[in-house]
């Protein structure tokens, strides 16, 4: 391996890609060092079927019109959805009337003049504290927060949702956005089935140790997960500075994962039903539904925090079973012989990243800038975790290794 470096970069996700894009750009001597056998780190696209692609971890190009992700699939001739959707709501067994739908919005709107004036009393508060929980819409509304987070209401600071630089526009990646990074990695200098164990910082050059030899640069910029770094799997030599200890505790991981149902390759649903559902029992069962996902035959949708983490314990039948059964409250019982494949993502248990995204502790949301400080002016954190306005997104992440390589 290479020892004459001006920077090593760890871990081949988005972040570590844009920070090798960077590097490439500034002309530097660089190697990116990547744990698994494939790049694109939580973008990881599979096939539900021969020719349909389907996304374990990120799949929406978020704030599609200013994504520098989006720029980068046109220059790939990557496919993205940007049209409108049909969506409705099916509450406790029907779907909503005109007037609950209004009902539901001003919820929503109130819940979120909420967050807004807390944040004018410069509070930092749990997404719960600010929640109405005694209307028929707070189940769904706490699970669609989650989301957002990969975190429960009670888990997460509302800061997460305030300072997200957010336009509403969600483009889903027609081809999958691990394809995405996948491509966009193409010919960098990326050292896969490399693990990093140590890195020894104390010196005038960074020393790090791999489970295939030792290797020096002047500069190294960390992409690894807010998992595995909490977690201790790389030694540090000397331990990084408390500031950034503690940023990395206060902006833990949470669960999410994916689940898709394959059905007949001819439309299953009647010609109005929505493109969108969202579906609420009124209590524990709750998902968003994103039929013909992509153009393509299958059935999205997802659970974050702590049923994530208790639906990732149990065999996938589970998972399957809680789904199905939302979906035979909404067509009928007849609807599961139209299905053909369930699929779900296990995050929590991928070992090289120990969860899906970052989620602010109440009341140390402001840890996300800590984090993306220099140490010592050449060890950097790159990452989601890291982003101040893009968090929990790929193209946040992206960023945040790009401006990494920008202060060396």
């Amino acid at each position: 391996m290479t020892s004459n470096l001006d920077l090593i970069i760890v871990g081949a996700g988005a972040a570590g890609i844009g920070a090798a894009q960077a590097a490439a750009t500034s002309k530097l001597n660089y190697r990116v060092l990547e744990a698994s056998h494939r790049v694109g780190g939580r973008g990881l696209t599979e096939e539900l079927a021969p020719g349909i692609p389907w996304d374990l971890g990120c799949h929406w190009l978020h704030s599609g019109s200013i994504n520098p992700l989006a720029r980068v699939a046109d220059q790939l001739g990557m496919h993205y959805g940007k049209g409108s959707e049909s969506r409705n709501f099916f509450l406790k067994g029907a779907w909503v009337t005109p007037q609950q739908q209004k009902d539901y919005a001003d919820y929503t709107t109130r819940q979120w003049h909420a967050m807004r004036a807390a944040e004018d009393e410069q509070r930092d508060v749990a997404v719960v504290d600010l929640t109405e929980l005694d209307q028929p819409w707070s189940s769904y509304y706490c699970y669609w927060q989650s989301l957002m987070s990969s975190e429960d209401v009670d888990q997460f600071s509302f800061r997460d949702l305030t300072a997200y630089q957010d336009t509403d526009e969600n483009w889903p990646v027609t081809d999958g956005y691990g394809t995405l990074l996948t491509k966009h990695a193409a010919g960098l200098p990326i050292e896969l089935n490399t693990t990093v164990k140590k890195i020894d910082w104390s010196g005038e050059r960074i020393k790090v140790t791999t489970n295939r030899g030792e290797l020096t640069s002047k500069y190294i910029v960390i992409t690894v997960s807010t998992g595995v770094l909490g977690a201790g799997d790389i030694e540090f030599l000397p331990k990084l500075p408390l500031a950034t200890r503690e940023a990395i505790d206060a902006l833990p991981l949470g669960c999410y994962n994916n689940f898709a149902m394959l059905y007949e390759q001819d439309w299953p649903f009647d010609a109005d039903t929505p493109s969108r559902i969202d579906y609420s029992n009124g209590d524990d069962v709750n998902f968003a539904f994103k039929l013909n996902c992509s153009g393509w035959p299958y059935i999205y949708c997802a659970v974050a925090g702590r049923q994530a983490r208790w639906l990732e314990r149990q065999p996938p039948a589970e998972s399957e079973s809680m789904m199905m059964g939302a979906l035979k409250d909404i067509f009928g019982n007849d609807f599961a012989r139209k299905i053909t494949r369930f699929k779900t993502s296990a995050w929590g248990g991928d070992p090289l990243v120990k969860g899906a995204y970052s989620a602010s502790k109440p009341g140390l949301s402001q840890q996300r800038k800590v984090l993306s400080e220099p140490v010592a002016d050449k060890l950097f954190i790159a990452g989601e975790a890291a982003s101040t306005k893009a968090f929990c997104t790929a193209h946040g992440a992206w960023e945040t290794g790009r401006d990494a390589v920008k202060m060396l």
